[in-house]
């Protein structure tokens, strides 16, 4: 549901559980270090902080990023800038939960076990918010009058999509 003030939907709700799937795997990432030294997982582990945070600062900036694009959309030029912004700013935080699926996947190559689960379970986290993240920049693709752009960003698309739905299986059957 859309606020007066902050507006949040779909693309903030996905996004801050796109981040909290990664804290999960963090978290995994502590547990497999509690038994094992490996320098890969630390870097596994800094690589979830980051995108975790990186998520929680699009689901944030989406809400304004999309407020001004509602403004925009009343002024005299239609908000075309605005509402390219409104359509990369999903499309960032859809990148950065197909990447936290390749960490899973990183993730899953290191540890072994029962704990394995919640990394499993995070990546069907991720590819879900990937999911509803593209239907945000499906819609506001709609919008898009420049042929060039439409065609660039829905590539994007799909290719993102893709390669969430390749990384879950993968990380299914690892």
């Amino acid at each position: 549901m859309l606020r007066e003030t902050t507006p949040s939907g779909v693309v903030a709700a996905a996004a801050k559980s796109a981040a909290q799937a990664l804290r999960v795997v963090r978290e995994v990432l502590a547990v497999a270090a509690r038994h094992q030294t490996a320098e890969g997982l630390a870097r596994l582990t800094r690589r979830a902080e980051g995108e975790a945070a990186r998520l929680e600062q699009l689901a944030e900036e989406d809400g304004f990023v999309y407020a001004a694009y509602l403004q925009a959309r009343k002024e005299s030029d239609g908000g075309e800038a605005a509402l390219r912004q409104a359509i990369q700013t999903p499309l960032e935080a859809a990148r950065a939960a197909a990447s936290g699926l390749d960490l899973c996947v990183e993730t899953l190559g290191s540890i072994g076990g029962a704990i394995a689960a919640d990394v499993r379970g995070a990546a069907n986290l991720l590819r879900g918010a990937v999911d509803a993240i593209l239907c945000s920049v499906d819609e506001n693709l709609r919008a898009v009058k420049d042929e060039v752009f439409f065609g660039q960003i829905a590539a994007e698309r799909r290719k993102l999509a893709e390669r969430a739905d390749y990384g879950a299986g993968l990380a299914r059957y690892l």
